[in-house]
């Protein structure tokens, strides 16, 4: 490492991932930048994504783009994908925040849901800029679901290679979407799966609305994840049921075949995430795991301010990103 980011340590009220993963969402957020431009990109079922592009002054072709993949009931402007946006504009990268099929300013556009397995959504929006801009390295940086589905398509790209794909970055990623979910279910956390679900139903809920001939959404008395996935997402895309969903849409089965050179960010006490169905899982040489003791999900808010901000994830990631690409990068 050439940019040393301090050790984590959490902040002193905030010990436990629960009150990490609640402070770190609820934290007033910043705003997105005005240099952001919203463009959609057409996938080839018809269906359309919406993205905002932030060019930063100074950007030309051959310098590098980092696409960034929100998590579940996420969009381009959850308050972790923005935080993280700014900070590489101020860098003089150029970040793409992706909404996923359907999701934030992209609803209307797909008649389709994202889902864990679909990975085509992301090589499409990768190799857009690829094209648009050949040699700009680019970079996926996912959180949570986006960093699962992330890593697949790492693992998919050694066969079917991603035109342009130069690293990827994933934090909090679910690994084992059935251990995920048993563990979402447990007395400790039944809260969070309730909420996620809640969010999940009421986006179908919406969708449905939107394009009537969907058909009923057949969500009465879905209070789980898994009751949602074994109701909505394995019937809607092919899959028997939910497990043969997590089966098939799992991203730890392919970790071992990544190739290209990433970071993997993880915390011991996430909430929704066990850490034992990431430690289980087999990296590659090329891929690094840094486990946390003490982080939740996506919150990280250390103990010390370091560049003038507590959120711990963010400078750590901009500092991957930054040692990877110092030759690439002006006033770094």
């Amino acid at each position: 490492m050439l940019v040393q980011v301090p050790r984590f340590e959490p902040h002193p009220f905030l010990r436990s991932g629960h009150w990490q993963t609640i402070v770190g969402r609820y934290l007033p957020g910043v705003a997105a930048s005005p240099l952001s431009r919203d463009r959609d990109i057409m996938l080839g079922d018809g269906d359309a994504l919406r993205v905002a592009d932030a060019v930063p002054e100074g950007w030309r072709a051959g310098m590098p783009i980092v696409v960034l993949v929100h998590g579940l009931a996420g969009s381009s402007l959850s308050p972790y994908v923005v935080r993280i946006a700014n900070r590489l504009l101020r860098m003089k990268i150029r970040p793409v925040r992706m909404n996923l099929r359907g999701a934030g300013d992209g609803f209307g556009l797909a008649r389709k849901a994202y889902h864990a397995g679909r990975t085509g959504d992301l090589r499409a929006v990768v190799e857009t800029f690829a094209a648009e801009v050949p040699g700009s390295p680019i970079a996926l940086v996912g959180f949570s679901l986006g960093g699962a589905l992330t890593l697949k398509l790492g693992a998919e790209a050694v066969k079917q290679p991603v035109a342009g794909l130069d690293c990827l970055l994933a934090a909090n990623p679910p690994l084992d979407l059935s251990a995920c979910c048993r563990h979402m279910r447990l007395p400790g956390q039944k809260i969070y799966d309730r909420g996620f679900a809640r969010l999940l139903v009421r986006e179908v809920k919406r969708l449905h609305a939107r394009f009537p001939e969907l058909g009923p959404d057949n969500l009465a008395g879905v209070n789980s994840v898994f009751d949602f996935d074994d109701r909505y997402t394995a019937p809607r895309n092919g899959f028997r049921n939910a497990e043969d969903y997590y089966q098939q849409s799992s991203a730890g089965p392919g970790l071992p075949r990544i190739t290209l050179p990433g970071l993997v960010v993880h915390a011991e006490d996430d909430p929704f995430i066990p850490a034992l169905s990431t430690r289980n899982v087999a990296f590659p040489p090329s891929l690094a795991l840094e486990m946390i003791p003490s982080g939740g999900h996506l919150g990280y808010i250390s103990r010390t301010p370091w560049e003038g901000s507590r959120r711990w994830l963010d400078a750590r990631l901009a500092a991957w990103l930054a040692d990877r690409w110092r030759a690439l990068l002006p006033n770094r």
